[in-house]
């Protein structure tokens, strides 16, 4: 029986800021793709509700998969429990989605170890307040996203089939502190002066090109350790940039040779402490999966 379920890191192939919400939530602009690593969940049947890490401080109820299980549990009346063990190998705070990816899997599984037969749509709806991340992993392929996260479609552009390098500076960058930044600094023109005063975005492009991300200068300035990797990782490659409010940056390298040689850059001038050389996945590897069986 397979209960050993991968949680992929994703990368933003773009993100822009286009607004805030009554309640304070920033809207997006967004696309994601995943990559081909990241944690891994074994997932069983159980009596009761328990989650355990390969990191013990992420161990417990505190954990986001806990969270999620538990609301859902308790949404629709499951009498079932799960026993999650969660082999952590993503960064945190590092823009990668690792505790939204782990999250996702373990709903996805969930909605069908218990029979509850949830629809994508309702999935969705049910996790987005859990985390802005979650629905992307859910949605399971490349996606295009609007609103905080949850109005989702296919993506559209080209994915680049090449070598990658992901690289995290050993410093993590809080998102609720990137956006204060990106709010507070005239980096772009007024999104709407008259309703939105304090949010600037490159609101009104009809696509946005390869690596755009509004959050890259705000996230650089909070993290010195990113600015150092990044100008690095965009000197020595076809093209770089920062995934989400970071502090994790992809290249994207014209060869293998290439990929291996700005890893072992990174790695000789210690500008990383986290790095992998892969690929981009167009779709979530979990489809691929038997659910239980």
């Amino acid at each position: 029986m397979n209960n050993v379920y991968p949680a992929p890191a994703k990368v933003n192939l773009h993100l822009a800021v286009t607004g805030v919400t009554d309640d304070g939530y920033h809207t997006l602009d967004t696309s994601f793709v995943y990559v081909d690593v990241g944690d891994s969940l074994c997932i069983k049947l159980s009596e009761r509700l328990q989650v355990h890490c390969s990191d013990a401080t992420l161990s417990g109820e505190k954990n986001l998969v806990y969270q999620v299980l538990a609301a859902f549990r308790q949404k629709y009346e499951v009498s079932q429990g799960l026993d999650v063990f969660i082999d952590k190998k993503l960064p945190a705070m590092a823009g990668l989605g690792g505790g939204s990816s782990d999250a996702a899997t373990a709903l996805w599984v969930a909605n069908q170890l218990w029979s509850v037969a949830c629809s994508l749509e309702e999935l969705i709806n049910f996790s987005v307040r859990f985390g802005a991340d979650i629905p992307c992993f859910l949605y399971g392929r490349a996606s295009q996203a609007y609103g905080i996260g949850e109005k989702l479609s296919v993506y559209q552009g080209a994915i680049p089939e090449r070598n990658i390098v992901l690289a995290w500076p050993g410093e993590g960058v809080s998102t609720a502190a990137a956006f204060s930044y990106f709010d507070q600094n005239k980096f772009h023109a007024l999104t709407d002066e008259k309703t939105v005063a304090t949010v600037r975005a490159r609101s009104g492009a009809v696509s946005f090109d390869l690596g755009y991300n509004d959050l890259e200068i705000s996230a650089a300035a909070l993290c010195s350790p990113l600015l150092a990797m990044l100008t690095t990782m965009k000197e020595k490659s076809e093209r770089a940039w920062m995934s989400g409010s970071g502090s994790a940056c992809v290249a994207v390298c014209h060869s293998s040779e290439e990929a291996y040689a700005l890893a072992k850059e990174l790695q000789k001038h210690k500008l990383a402490t986290w790095i992998h050389v892969g690929y981009f996945l167009p779709k979530h590897p979990l489809l691929a999966c038997k659910i239980g069986a």
